[in-house]
């Protein structure tokens, strides 16, 4: 069998293949695309076979657990993942390192650790690509922390349905290969440490109350009290009132673990910025030839990852108009931001979050204004309810941008607008609030001429079905 008959078999890439988001290429080229990019989490990824755990020992598996386990202390483990600049791969982009310390002073130290998904369609992307092409570094990513943190002995990875079968098939064979050869269980690696994982299927959102959503669950682990048998907590904002049952991570963060304690702290911080080490698998997608899920150092531009995409050619359908990058509730940014870094902190003040990685590119042939509306769609369906800036405030955007792109926009909308975004970014009680107004109060700024044409009844980009050009109608005023 060839190599590229190998990765066709077993690649993550692979179910991919008929959907819209990554193309199998060539075998010249799918080598020349891997060898433009810095793989460090995807590795392994199409060309090691996930479900057999010598192969995946051969490529340098479980090495840094043995190293934690039998040669370091906890305290040790943690202090590497501290000076290592480790930053959760999430909207928050918390300090790791500094969170295993900050868990370690609780008096009740988490049952479980926890693999839970954040949502949204690129996180299913990478979540899923690693979940079927490297479900052993998960394993050991979540052994480290559970070690980490003082020895929990339980861990738990959500999977969502729409996963099924390969994801959900990989996972378990690689739990049980890892249960039979003591890699999983009772005392691991001939030490006293023990630890063992179950897969749980996160349900899909229809079939939940939106308490119960996955999406707004997240890291904040709502779903996770409820097998517990604990009140519903109302406060999202504040953790520390939340109980301490778990501790809860995402796929991509758990296998960035294992690479730090193999390469080092300070060689898998120096691959990053100087407040955030290591990788980050970044996924292209709209107006492009080729979307894809591509891996750099974080503090690379969009046009580094463009280039690693497609080397010298043009991967555009277009010339670059603007992109939004960290998903529906990341900021949407002119194409003169294209070489600006993609790192966590130089523009959070202007809503540039790296957040899932997920990154949509807009030719002059997108509508700004109706692109913030696709968005704000998606999170009012996902917000909870709970709290009144989600619940009224999203609603009424929601309203406004649908006036907008039917030519029914009213004087004062774009003020009131802003005005509803910041007191959702002010007052929300949890990130996904927070983050979620990104999207319009960036569009708003770089974009404020294609909303004053919509409320003039003209869609600059000609997208907006109900704003012909041609059209003729008088300006709607407020009452």
């Amino acid at each position: 069998m060839s190599k590229m008959e190998k990765i066709n078999g077993y690649t993550a890439d692979c179910y991919l293949h008929e959907g819209p988001a990554i193309r199998l290429m060539e075998a010249a080229k799918y080598q020349d695309f891997l060898s433009r990019q810095k793989r460090e989490v995807m590795k392994r990824c199409g060309s090691v076979n996930p479900e057999d755990i010598d192969a995946y020992i051969q490529n340098g598996g479980f090495t840094a657990l043995q190293k934690a386990v039998t040669a370091m202390t906890p305290e040790k483990v943690v202090e590497q993942v501290k000076r290592a600049e480790l930053r959760d791969r999430s909207s928050q982009a918390r300090k790791t390192g500094l969170d295993w310390e900050n868990y370690g002073r609780v008096q009740h130290l988490p049952h479980y650790v926890v693999a839970t998904r954040l949502g949204g369609p690129s996180e299913a992307w990478m979540e899923r690509t690693l979940l079927e092409g490297d479900p052993f570094a998960l394993i050991e990513g979540m052994e480290i922390t559970a070690y980490a943190l003082g020895g929990v002995g339980k861990g738990i990875v959500y999977i969502p349905t729409a996963y099924k079968p390969l994801a959900f098939r990989r996972m378990d064979r690689a739990i049980k290969a890892a249960q039979a050869r003591r890699y999983l269980g009772r005392d691991i690696l001939g030490t006293s440490f023990s630890f063992d994982i179950e897969i749980r299927e996160t349900a899909g959102e229809d079939s939940q109350p939106k308490e119960h959503n996955p999406f707004v669950c997240g890291e904040c682990g709502r779903a996770l009290f409820d097998f517990e048998g604990t009140a519903k907590y109302e406060n999202f904002q504040n953790v520390d009132v939340w109980p301490k049952p778990f501790y809860a991570n995402n796929v991509e963060t758990y296998l960035n673990i294992p690479s730090i304690l193999d390469k080092g702290a300070e060689a898998f911080a120096s691959l990053g910025t100087q407040n955030a080490g290591g990788t980050k698998v970044f996924a292209l997608t709209g107006k492009t030839k080729h979307p894809c899920l591509v891996e750099a150092p974080i503090g690379s531009t969009l046009a580094d990852l463009l280039k690693i995409a497609d080397g010298d050619c043009s991967s555009l359908d277009g010339e670059l108009k603007a992109f939004q990058v960290g998903g529906p509730a990341g900021g949407i940014f002119p194409a003169r931001f294209q070489t600006t870094p993609m790192d966590f902190d130089s523009l959070a003040k202007i809503g540039w979050k790296v957040g899932s990685g997920h990154i949509v590119l807009m030719d002059e042939k997108v509508c700004i204004v109706e692109m913030t509306r696709y968005s704000m769609n998606q999170l009012v369906s996902e917000a909870c309810d709970r709290c009144s800036p989600c619940g009224k405030a999203f609603k009424n955007i929601l309203s406004i941008l649908n006036r907008l792109t039917k030519g029914m926009g009213e004087i004062g909308d774009l003020e009131t607008l802003e005005s509803f975004a910041s007191q959702i970014q002010a007052k929300a009680r949890c990130e996904f609030g927070r983050a979620a107004v990104d999207t319009v109060l960036t569009s708003l700024r770089y974009f404020r001429g294609e909303y004053e044409s919509h409320l003039k009844q003209s869609c600059p980009a000609h997208y907006c079905r109900d704003l012909a050009p041609t059209a003729e109608r008088p300006l709607k005023l407020a009452a």
